[in-house]
């Protein structure tokens, strides 16, 4: 496939779809964390490298401009309590 001359090219290449890690790269690229939740800003120079906990998809991520790092885990429903006040 050539390249559009009026796009910018992709920085972030996908591999095959034949791969088989190709669906998996394509899910990360997807739901990766996009802002730090420290201190809100983009993530785009910061790290994000994903791993998994049983069915718990779990992104180590790092800020480039507050340094925070910790552990960002997506989930498909949460449950909360809120004390009384």
């Amino acid at each position: 496939m050539a390249d559009h001359p009026l796009l910018p090219r992709d920085p972030h290449r996908l591999p095959d779809p034949g791969q088989w890690f190709g669906p998996d790269a394509e899910r990360h690229l997807l739901d990766r964390p996009r802002f730090c939740p420290m201190c809100g800003k983009a993530l785009d120079r910061g790290l994000t490298s994903e791993s998994w906990a049983g069915d718990e998809r779990v992104f180590l991520t790092w800020c480039p401009h507050c340094s925070w790092t910790g552990n960002i885990v997506r989930f498909e429903h949460a449950v909360i309590d809120e004390p009384e006040h």
